[in-house]
């Protein structure tokens, strides 16, 4: 799996917990198994962390080899639309929530990386 691949199910699932709420509690609860789940694997020494709201790129940690740091942003109600959401979170110029800290080894979860969307 590439890394275009793993933000790809990153997206689809901050955009499910952003229009359903009972699953974002569950993605919260449990942020590594709904990944798993929605189709990514993780080594188990890997913990996925997730910051709610919207902090600025600063205030989010950056990953580590164990520790993988992700955003899951507030949105609007006029917002919590499985498909607006999903448009919202599908770039870093629209908005912040893809801004997230993810391994550059993204398919395997081992390497640490920068806060850049770039």
């Amino acid at each position: 799996m590439n890394q275009n691949q793993v933000v790809e199910i990153i997206t689809q699932v901050t955009a499910k917990a952003q229009a359903d709420e009972n699953f974002k509690k569950e993605y919260v609860a449990n942020p590594k198994k709904i990944l798993t789940d929605a189709g990514l694997s993780f080594p188990k020494e890997i913990n996925i962390h997730l910051i709610e709201g919207t902090p600025q790129n600063s205030q989010i940690p950056n990953s580590t080899k164990t520790d993988v740091y992700l955003l899951l942003p507030t949105v609007s109600d006029e917002i919590k639309d499985e498909s607006l959401a999903s448009k919202s979170s599908a770039s870093c110029e629209s908005t912040s929530s893809t801004c997230f800290t993810i391994p550059s080894c993204a398919s395997c979860a081992s390497s640490a990386s920068s806060n850049s969307c770039s």
